[in-house]
């Protein structure tokens, strides 16, 4: 029996690659590929009114049922404590953790947050991920890419271009979804409809999402 080619994103909180890759995901899904998503922080911060312990576990269950809706085999949670990631993933156990996973699922495409994100959160998640792959893929066999999630990236990495058309949709159904983040997502919605036509331009089709090959 053929092995499923399997695709893991890495995320600093659990909107992330929805916002980022969610066209992707899905799309991959249906290609019959194992998409694996993995959140760094518990995202205890994002609603300063509501308490942490209801807030942590109402996104944890919010971000399954959505990535099974966008097509996510699974979605594992690191649990790290939120708004300071850069500090967490110093501790050894973040690092072995994470080469573990990596291990387990033996992706054949890793896709991340930028190193060049203005977001302290999302630059960190690059670096834990950058430090464990070199630690265990000494050949470099696992190709990276990094994605955008609101802001536009300095990267002078090839660009890469997936055709979202058939998926888009449900990329942007997926993202309304987020209720505990409903503030935030709406105001992405057209943003992110704009960013997935123009690079649907430059791919010559009508909805594409962009991403920097980076190894």
């Amino acid at each position: 029996m053929e092995m499923k080619e399997t695709i893991m994103v890495f995320a600093a909180h659990s909107d992330d690659e929805t916002i980022g890759c969610g066209g992707t995901i899905a799309k991959f899904s249906e290609e019959g590929k194992e998409v694996i998503a993995v959140v760094f922080s518990s995202g205890e911060k994002s609603s300063p009114w509501l308490k942490e312990k209801y807030l942590v576990e109402s996104r944890k269950e919010e971000a399954k049922e959505i990535g099974r809706f966008i097509g996510s085999s699974e979605t594992i949670f690191l649990g790290l404590k939120d708004t300071i990631l850069m500090s967490e993933i110093e501790n050894p156990k973040v690092n072995n953790v994470l080469k573990k996973v990596i291990q387990r699922y033996n992706p054949s495409k890793i896709f991340v947050h930028s190193k060049f994100d203005a977001h302290e959160d999302h630059r960190a998640v690059n670096k834990a991920v950058f430090r464990a792959i070199n630690e265990i893929d000494k050949k470099k066999e696992i190709s990276v890419y990094v994605f955008e999630v609101w802001n536009v990236l300095n990267e002078t990495h090839p660009r890469i271009y997936i055709d979202v058309s058939k998926t888009f949709k449900r990329k942007i159904d997926a993202m309304k979804k987020f209720k505990s983040q409903r503030v935030y997502i709406y105001t992405l919605l057209i943003p992110v409809w704009i960013r997935a036509w123009v690079s649907g331009f430059h791919a010559k089709c009508r909805f594409a999402e962009r991403f920097y090959k980076v190894r």
